[in-house]
C-alpha cells in the first residue's frame, strides 16, 4: 500500500512539474510573439483622390483627370517623414512637394491648365500604390508602383524599391549590404545569372536587343532584399524596349554570401525568419 502511495505522490508531482513546465513554455512564446509584434512597425494603408472638374468627352464617353494615391501611414512619425521625402525626391528632382496632396493638386491645376489650349483634350491620369514588402525589426522594405498618362500613344508605368533601418531611420544603400569594393564581383555573378535569363551566350553581344551603356552589363540602384536573395529591377526603356516591360534580376544569396556584409547577413537572417510582419 505504502508503494503504490508512493508511486501516486510521484506520479503527481511529475504532472505538476510537466503542466508547470508547459505553462511557463507557452509563456515564453507568448512573449516572443508579443516581442516580434513589437518590434516591427505598426502602419495602416490610406486611400487618396483627387479628380479635376474639367470634364472631357472620350470616344464618346464623359471622362476626366484624376490622381490616385494607396500608401502606408506609420504610427512613427519619424519613418513616415522619411519615406514622403524620398518619395517625392525620387519621382519628382525638379519639385520638391511636402505632401502627397499638394502633388495632386499640382498635377490637376497642370492638367487644367493645359486642357485650354489642347484642341483634342483627353483626360490624364496618375496612381501611385506603395506596398510593405518586408517588416522586420532591422529591415523595411517597401515597392511604389507608379502608371501615369499625360498624352501620348499609351501611358507610363515603373517600379522602384525603398529599403530601410527602422532602429536608425535611416535608409539602406546597396554598399550597406555589398561593400563598393566587392560590388564589381557582385556584377560578375549577376550577369551569369542575366544571360542564362535571358538565353544569351557568354560572348554575345548586349547591343542587339538590350540599351546597356557601352554594351556593358550593370546593375542598377532598384533593388531590395527578399528571403531568397537581392532582387533587382529594371523599369521599361531602361534597358528594354517599353513592349518588353520589366524585367527582374534575383541574386541567390548561396552566390554572394562571401560578399555580404555583416549588416546584410543579418537582414538575411531576419528575412527568413517566421516575425510577424504587422
Amino acid at each position: 500500500m505504502f508503494r503504490i502511495k508512493k508511486s501516486l505522490l510521484i506520479n503527481a508531482s511529475l504532472l505538476l512539474t510537466c503542466a508547470n513546465m508547459l505553462f511557463l513554455s507557452c509563456n515564453l512564446n507568448n512573449e516572443r510573439r508579443t516581442v516580434a509584434k513589437a518590434d516591427t512597425l505598426r502602419y495602416r494603408y490610406q486611400h487618396y483622390i483627387l479628380s479635376s472638374k474639367e470634364v472631357v468627352d472620350n470616344d464618346g464617353k464623359k471622362d476626366t483627370t484624376y490622381f490616385k494615391a494607396i500608401f502606408p501611414e506609420f504610427e512613427q512619425k519619424e519613418i513616415n517623414d522619411l519615406i514622403k521625402r524620398q518619395f517625392t525626391a525620387n519621382r519628382q528632382p525638379d519639385t520638391q512637394y511636402n505632401s502627397i496632396e499638394q502633388e495632386a493638386k499640382a498635377f490637376i491645376e497642370n492638367y487644367e491648365d493645359f486642357v485650354k489650349m489642347d484642341e483634342y483634350p483627353r483626360a490624364w491620369y496618375s496612381e501611385m500604390h506603395a506596398k510593405v514588402l518586408q517588416n522586420k525589426p532591422s529591415f523595411l522594405s517597401l515597392s511604389l508602383e507608379l502608371s501615369d498618362y499625360t498624352g501620348g500613344a499609351h501611358g507610363n508605368y515603373n517600379t522602384l524599391f525603398y529599403n530601410y533601418d527602422p532602429l536608425k531611420v535611416d535608409t539602406i544603400g546597396l554598399e550597406k549590404i555589398i561593400p563598393v569594393e566587392k560590388q564589381q564581383s557582385l556584377t560578375k555573378i549577376a550577369e551569369v545569372i542575366f544571360r542564362k535569363q535571358e538565353g544569351l551566350s557568354t560572348e554575345q553581344a548586349l547591343d542587339e536587343s538590350y540599351f546597356f551603356e557601352d554594351n556593358r552589363f550593370h546593375l542598377n540602384n532598384n533593388f531590395t532584399l527578399t528571403p531568397k536573395g537581392l532582387l533587382f529591377l529594371y523599369n521599361v526603356y531602361e534597358i528594354k524596349p517599353y513592349a518588353a516591360g520589366i524585367t527582374e534580376l534575383m541574386i541567390p544569396y548561396e552566390q554572394i554570401d562571401s560578399l555580404m556584409t555583416e549588416e546584410g547577413k543579418h537582414i538575411r537572417t531576419q528575412l527568413r525568419q517566421n516575425i510577424t510582419t504587422n
